[in-house]
Formats: structure tokens, C-alpha cells, sequence
């Protein structure tokens, strides 16, 4: 059996514990623990770094100590649950004494380690004292060295790449190695390793496929590397890659089914296989199909066999259930100077005055491996003197170029989306400023009122499919989610995304083709000489700066140039608390966003542009009556420059809102919907940010399906709440967030809460103070997934919910509530994904119940006993894959 296997999981068996129930054991208990969990992560990494010449001559004296460390274990321990848990008592100083002992033998096996080393040393010196200078130290190098795997950064690079060892990803090589070897029993032999072009996939693959502990593990690996090549009609087939697998695995058996038929192949190389503990890569793949080739051509007799793919698609294999994976992550600062370094500096170390500028030069490189060795390379090449300007200057030509040369390793990913409308989405993003957070609604409402998405899906709406694209573009690779609502991954791929945007290479990529293309023009510096030629005939500008505008000879050139062509104008600048002026002449305008720019008073100039369809601005002050002269709008969204407002100011919408009937997202941040008319907005699918006084005309906008209500409570006010009793007549809301903007704690509630429609799927609440009696109404909501309760939502000691509540619940957080106990009957909470619960510093009784197997508990500045209750349950019977603790008073 192989010997990290056996340290490896013996030391992931003692973490294990540490982390699950820690809080449960005694002080003296827990610290052994620790010390003996410290010792053996430090003998683990200490086997990494042998060879394999002393692995095998230590081989007898590691398997021993693991095996008495093991037989000790099981002798000093109580169980609970699956968990042998060292444990105080009687006799807990001679457990103590007996783990300081079996630390000693680990000890002496290292101290064995390095006298053989020394042997070996001496004797080459005394044996070869003939040899020349260069021959001796070949010798030393070759008895003493560690085993070091050589590969380049990228595989897919058109460039030569100087082979190195892998630098950083530290943590997720000894993950997916840990995965691959250690006895698990997972449901499916198929392993993924995803990411962006560049990344490291190839590279992290084969470091893992050459390290010495996996060889010892595996009877038999197989590398092929698929390549774009491997897709529907693209050249290679499925049995070119079981042919190149076959005569890796069997040569002779590969030589008698050469003539064969595909289905002869495949089943040939099932029966090669059987029996074996194998280890099969798949690099490169891009081949839609692979989960039929994948179940077709591998037997699973879950034997610690493996099948790995590295691929830029995250969707490819869902089919057949590749449900372990690891998406890699970007190289952080140090790890990129490190990587940058080594490059630059092949063999030497770097000169002291060139660390710091090194350093903001691989920082700029925004982690991504690729980038950082093609920088690399064209830095070795230029005087030292020229660094300061590579890492100051924005647009350098070292970071143009390097950009320019990724892009073709880029290009396959853009390649590949299957319809033009979806490319067009896709580069649109470059219009935003490079390292934008954008937010998820605001790209698709801008997307959809480009006329970009159609109807492809029927019976569903433009942001459904446009809902959708996003995820695909994020499957493949393509989009960097800054934020994810609370379910993650656990959610549905349409809506786990809150904000995303591109990397430094993407966002260059989508520079170039968005010029080529004529999709955008971007205006962010001042250029006299070409601006008349760069913005003629443009349809959409983007404006990175928007002092721009406040320059004479760019603002007129605008409107002369773009007056008849332009239909996007995009002011997508920083913030500009002091007013400049908009290109308000430009008569055919369509889509206007000026959020970053801030207007004192409602620019009645916006509405000479009838055929505006979307519309966003920073205004404070009220709307004029004159607004539904915009009969074409669509979007409709007006920010306040502060959210300060005079007392009793109260700001009304004009009652002619109500004829703006093509209405679909109005997000008006503390105006009224007037009370006045009868007519409708039948289209109006989102009202966010609107007060209390908007809900009792929600009877005319029938079709909402996401509603945002921000409620600011008067000196005076008597049952603030009642607003609720105009909510439960919409059928068709899925989303409904309500919040108290100035809670107080004296806030007595009259109206009971209404029963909300069973279309709802998230509830947001935050300061009503219902008691907790009232819950029930809301655990009976057969489609509720989400439900985030701040700030005393509901208020009272003690929650007990009956049994059966909240049958399709995926996640739920619980932030600054006065709860003291929490106690959930058998049966409730049947699909729980996710809870977290922040700041609830009263809570002191946890008792989950029966829950599912939970994905997360994360327990944020909470009472101590939250987190003892949570381990607890755990080894109660409680299935839990990860408990976050965090408090921000700890050390």
C-alpha cells in the first residue's frame, strides 16, 4: 500500500476531527490533538519531498509507525458517531505521554532519513574522487535532489515555453491529489479540473500525473491530450482517443483490435482495464458528447480508479454525474511575483532594486499563469531601465502585445458559443471599465434593450433566456462572478450569479473584436487629432471617463458626428459627484445610461428623446409630469446622489407614469406610486426601491414578479406594516425584499403578516418585528427557496417551528436577530442546502432537528455556544460538508 496514502489519510482523519469537534472536546484533549495533527502535517510534507530511491528503502519503517499510530488510536478512544475522538479521563496522561511518544518514532524516521543521505554522500565523495568538478556535483545532484516535475505553463501557447516546476496552486495540487488517492467513495470514477484558458489546468494535471505517491498508487495511467479537435465534426473522433488510450494501456491488444469497429474498441479497452487501479487523463477536452464516451468506455468498479478531464467547459460531463471537481483559481500577489520571477530570472536570483517594480509589474498580470510567464518573457528582453514604465504606465506595449499573443489561446472559447446574438452579449462586457463589478440585472436589462436577446425559449421571458446566457457564458469559462447569492452553486446555474465581470485578458480580447466588429467605441482619454474619424458612424459609445464630455471639442464632435447613427450612449466612467453635461441631442438615442453622472434636478432635456427605451440617471428632486412623453421606455431607473432626504420630504412619481404602458423594470429609489387613475401597467415585471405607499395600487401591476419595497418609518406612524395586506394578491412575484430603513426597537406590529402568494420563491425581510408565531405562514410557501431574515425580521426568544415547515427551502440566513433559542421539529427543512446565521449574539440553544445533508453552516460573530450546538448536531447525525466558523474578535 502506498506510504502517503497511509500518512495522508491518517493525518486528514485527525484534521477531520479537530475541525468538527473541536469546541466539544476538553482543553487538554483538544491541544494534544493539535499538536499530534501539527507533527503529522510536517511528516506528510516531509515524504513529499523524497524520492523515490528513499522511499523505498524507508518503506518498512514508515508503514510501521503508521500502523502503531493507527492500533494506538483505537485503543485510547471513545466513538461517536463515525469519529474516534481522543478524549480526557483517567488515563488521559498516559494517552498524552503515549502520543509525545509516537512523535518521537516520526522523528526518528526523519532523523533516518537524512544519516542514510549523509551515508550515501559520503561514500559517492570517497568513490569518485577521480571524477571531474562537473561530473562530481551531476552526482550529488542526482542522489540528493528531490524529484521535480518539469512542465510548461500552457499547453495551448503558440509560443515555447521554458519548462519549470509548477509554482503556486500549492493547496489545490495537494487537494485533487488527496482526491485522487485517498479512500473515498465517491459517487462517480470521473474527476474534473476546470478553468479560463491560461489558467494552469494542463499544468496541474501533469504535475499531479508524474508525482511520485500517485505512481506508486496507480497500476496504470494513460495521458491523451483531446484537443479542440475532438468535437462534433471538427476532425477527431471518439475512437482516435480510445485507440491512443488502448495502446498506451495494452500495446497488443490495441495491434489485434486495429481493424475492429468503434463499439470492438471500446468494449476491448473496458476489458483491458478491469481489474486495474487506473489513472486516466483527459486533456484538453472540448467534445460535448464526452459523458457518453466517458460511461461507454470505463468500467466503474470503484476501485480508486480515476478518469480526470481538464477542460475551459464546466458544463461537459454532467450527463454522467462529474460532480468532483476543482475549479482552479488565479495565482494570488505572492504567487505571481514568484512565478514571474523565476521566469525572468532562470537560475539567479533577482536584484534587490527591482523587487518592488517586479512585484506591481506581476500584479498587473491579475494572477493569470499565462500572462505572467508571456510578460516574463518579453521582460528578460529590455533593460532594467524600462521596468518602472511597464509597471506604471496603463497601456504599456509589453502588455499590449502579451495581450494580443494570449488572445489566440482566447479564441477557441469565443469560438465555440454557439450563436452570434451570444457573442455580441459576451463582448458587449468590454464596455464596461476593465475590473467592473457589474451587476447581474443591470447587464441583462441592458442586453435585452440592445435587442440582443430573442425569443428562443417559449412560454419564457427575455430575462429568463437572457438569465441563461449569462450562466453559459460563465460555464464556459468566459466571465470572472465576483459575487454569488447565497446558494452558490447549489442554486440554480441562472441565478446564482450577483455581480460578474471579465479579466484583464478577456476585457483586452473584447477590446480588439468589439473594434473589428464595430459593436462599441470606447472614449476614455482625450486625443484631438482622430476623434471626428474614431466616432463616425458609431452606434454605441462608451464613455470610461466622463469628464470627457465636459470638454467643447468632444461634446460637440458627438453631437455633430453621431447625431444620426448613435443609439447607445453608455457613461460608464467614475462617479461624478459634480454635474457635467450629456449628449442630450442625440435624436435617435434608444439606450441612455447615466447613473455615474449626477444630475441636481431631472434633465428635462432627456425628453426630447422619444425613442429612448432604456433610461438610467442620479437625480434627487421630483419627476416631471412630462416623463410619458418617453411612451417607448422600457427601463426606467432613477438613483438619489444621497439617500438623505429633508424630514417629510415625500417625493410622489407623476401620475402619468400609469401611460407609460411598454413599462417593464422601474426602479425609483423612495418615490410613491400615485393613487390616482385606473389604468394599468400590464407589462411591469420589476418595481424595486419604491416606499410603502406604492403597495396599495400593486392591484394595477398584476404581472410583478420581483418587487422591492423600502419603508421609512414617521414619528407617528401607527401600523406601518399594513402595506403587506396589498401583496398576496400577486400571483406571479417570485422575489419580494422588504426592509425598514430606520428600525426601531420600540416598534409595536398590528397587522399579522399576510399570506404571501405561493409563487414566491425568494423572501427578504429586514426590521418588521413579527413574532416568531407568525413564521408559520411563511413555512408553509411550497416554493420558497430562499429566505434572508435581518435586523429583527421577527423578534422574540425562541423559535420552534412544527413539523413539515419549509418543504423546498434552499438556504437561509439569520443576521442580527435577538433569539436566545432555536428549535426546529423533525421533518421541516427536508431540502436545506445552506444557513448562516451572523450575529445573533443572544443565541445559546441550537437544535436542528432531522435536517438533510447540509452543503454549509457558517456561523459569523455569534455566541460561543452556536458553534458548540452546530458540532454537535453533527455528530448527532447531522450531515454536514462544511461548517465556517468566524468571529472577528479572535486572534
Amino acid at each position: 500500500m502506498a506510504v502517503y496514502y497511509l500518512v495522508s489519510a491518517l493525518h486528514l482523519q485527525i484534521s477531520d476531527i479537530i475541525k468538527r469537534v473541536d469546541v466539544l472536546l476538553p482543553p487538554p484533549s483538544l491541544k494534544i490533538l493539535e499538536f499530534f495533527e501539527k507533527e503529522l502535517k510536517s511528516f506528510r510534507f516531509f515524504l513529499e519531498r523524497l524520492d523515490s530511491k528513499s522511499r523505498e528503502r524507508m518503506s518498512a519503517s514508515i508503514v510501521g509507525i503508521v500502523d502503531t499510530i493507527n492500533a494506538y488510536i483505537e485503543e485510547h478512544s471513545v466513538i461517536y458517531g463515525d469519529m474516534n475522538i481522543i478524549v480526557e479521563g483517567e488515563g488521559y496522561e498516559d494517552v498524552s505521554r503515549g502520543i509525545h511518544s509516537l512523535v518521537e518514532q516520526l522523528k526518528k524516521v526523519e532523523k533516518e532519513y537524512y544519516t542514510l543521505q549523509e551515508d550515501d554522500q559520503k561514500e559517492v565523495v570517497s568513490s569518485s574522487s577521480s571524477l571531474s568538478s562537473s561530473s562530481r556535483a551531476a552526482s550529488k545532484s542526482k542522489m540528493v535532489g528531490l524529484c521535480v516535475q518539469k512542465e510548461v505553463v500552457s499547453s495551448s501557447s503558440s509560443r515555447a515555453v521554458s519548462k519549470s516546476k509548477m509554482v503556486g496552486l500549492c493547496d489545490q495540487r495537494r487537494l485533487v491529489k488527496d482526491e485522487l488517492i485517498l479512500p473515498w467513495q465517491p459517487d462517480s470514477i470521473f474527476y474534473s479540473i476546470f478553468g479560463m484558458a491560461g489558467i494552469g489546468k494542463t499544468t496541474l494535471a501533469r504535475e499531479i500525473f508524474e508525482d511520485l505517491d500517485i505512481i506508486d498508487w496507480f497500476e496504470c495511467r494513460v495521458w491523451v491530450t483531446a484537443g479542440f479537435r475532438w468535437r462534433a465534426g471538427n476532425g477527431r473522433t471518439s475512437e482516435e482517443i480510445t485507440e491512443d488510450i488502448l495502446a498506451q494501456v495494452d500495446p497488443e491488444a490495441h495491434k489485434m483490435l486495429m481493424g475492429g469497429s468503434e463499439e470492438e474498441k471500446s468494449e476491448g479497452l473496458k476489458e483491458t482495464l478491469k481489474g486495474k487501479r487506473f489513472l486516466i487523463v483527459l486533456d484538453d477536452v472540448w467534445n460535448e458528447s464526452v459523458g457518453a464516451y466517458l460511461q461507454s468506455s470505463f468500467p466503474d468498479e470503484r476501485n480508486g480508479s480515476h478518469v480526470v478531464l481538464t477542460t475551459r467547459l464546466k458544463y461537459l460531463g454532467q450527463d454522467v454525474s462529474v460532480e468532483n471537481f476543482i475549479d482552479l483559481r488565479l495565482l494570488d500577489k505572492e504567487e505571481s511575483w514568484d512565478l514571474l520571477r523565476q521566469k525572468v530570472f532562470v537560475g539567479v536570483s533577482c536584484p534587490p532594486h527591482l523587487e518592488d517594480t517586479g512585484k506591481k509589474i506581476a500584479e498587473k498580470c491579475d494572477g493569470l499563469p499565462l500572462t505572467i510567464v508571456t510578460i516574463a518573457d518579453s521582460l528578460s528582453k529590455v533593460p532594467e531601465s524600462l521596468w518602472i514604465d511597464v509597471a506604471t504606465k496603463r497601456k504599456h506595449k509589453l502588455f499590449v502585445d502579451a495581450y494580443n499573443q494570449i488572445s489566440q489561446v482566447l479564441n477557441p472559447s469565443y469560438e465555440i458559443l454557439p450563436a452570434d446574438v451570444l457573442k455580441k452579449c459576451f463582448l458587449y462586457m468590454g464596455a464596461f471599465p476593465l475590473k467592473y463589478e457589474i451587476p447581474k440585472s443591470r447587464l441583462i436589462n441592458l442586453w435585452i434593450a440592445e435587442e440582443f436577446v430573442e425569443h428562443t425559449i417559449v412560454n419564457k421571458s427575455l430575462e429568463y433566456i437572457a438569465a441563461n446566457w449569462l450562466k453559459f457564458l460563465a460555464l464556459c469559462s468566459l466571465l470572472m462572478v465576483y459575487q454569488k447569492n447565497i446558494l452558490g452553486f447549489f442554486n440554480s446555474f441562472d441565478t446564482f450569479i450577483k455581480t460578474c465581470g471579465l479579466h484583464s485578458t478577456w476585457w483586452h480580447f473584447c477590446q480588439t473584436k468589439a473594434r473589428e466588429t464595430n459593436l462599441f467605441h470606447v472614449l476614455d482619454c482625450y486625443n484631438e487629432n482622430n476623434i471626428e474619424e474614431a466616432i463616425e458612424g458609431q452606434t454605441r459609445l462608451s464613455i470610461r471617463n466622463n469628464v470627457l464630455l465636459a470638454l467643447k471639442h468632444v461634446y460637440n464632435s458627438i453631437e455633430e458626428i453621431c447625431a444620426s447613427t448613435a443609439r447607445s450612449l453608455l457613461c460608464f466612467g467614475p462617479y461624478c459627484q459634480y454635474m457635467v453635461p450629456v449628449c442630450f441631442g442625440l435624436k435617435f438615442l434608444r439606450r441612455l445610461d447615466a447613473l455615474n453622472i449626477r444630475f441636481y434636478d431631472f434633465p428635462l432635456e432627456v425628453l426630447k428623446l422619444v425613442k429612448l427605451r432604456y433610461l438610467a440617471l442620479t437625480c434627487n428632486g421630483t419627476l416631471p409630469p412630462s416623463i410619458s412623453y418617453l411612451k417607448k421606455l422600457q427601463y426606467f431607473i432613477v438613483h438619489p446622489h444621497l439617500s438623505i432626504k429633508p424630514s417629510g420630504a415625500l417625493f410622489s412619481l407623476p401620475m402619468e407614469i400609469w401611460d407609460m404602458k411598454r413599462l417593464k423594470h422601474l426602479q425609483v429609489t423612495g418615490y410613491d406610486l400615485p393613487n390616482l387613475g385606473e389604468t394599468s401597467l400590464q407589462k411591469l415585471i420589476t418595481l424595486s426601491d419604491v416606499t410603502a405607499g406604492s403597495c396599495t395600487v400593486l392591484n394595477r401591476v398584476p404581472n410583478l414578479t420581483k418587487l422591492g419595497i423600502k419603508i421609512e418609518l414617521a414619528p407617528d406612524a401607527l401600523d406601518p406594516l399594513c402595506c403587506f395586506d396589498h401583496i398576496s394578491h400577486l400571483t406571479k412575484l417570485k422575489s419580494l425584499k422588504c426592509v425598514i430603513e430606520n428600525p426601531e426597537g420600540s416598534l409595536k406590529v398590528v397587522s399579522p403578516l399576510p399570506c404571501f402568494s405561493f409563487s414566491l420563491k425568494k423572501l427578504s425581510l429586514n426590521g418588521m418585528g413579527y413574532p416568531w408565531e407568525e413564521m408559520s405562514k411563511i413555512a408553509s410557501l411550497p416554493n420558497l427557496k430562499m429566505l434572508k431574515l435581518r435586523f429583527n425580521a421577527f423578534r422574540g426568544p425562541e423559535w420552534e417551528l412544527e413539523e413539515n415547515g419549509f418543504p423546498n427551502l434552499r438556504a437561509l440566513l439569520m443576521e442580527d436577530i435577538d433569539l436566545v433559542k432555536l428549535k426546529w421539529a423533525h421533518g421541516s427543512f427536508k431540502s436545506l442546502n445552506v444557513l448562516r446565521i451572523k450575529h445573533c449574539y443572544k443565541l445559546k440553544e441550537l437544535h436542528l432537528g432531522s435536517l438533510p445533508v447540509i452543503y454549509e453552516i457558517e456561523v459569523v460573530d455569534c455566541n460561543p455556544l452556536v458553534e458548540w450546538y452546530v458540532k454537535y448536531n453533527a455528530l448527532k447525525g447531522l450531515s454536514v460538508q462544511n461548517i465556517f466558523v468566524r468571529s472577528s474578535w479572535k486572534s
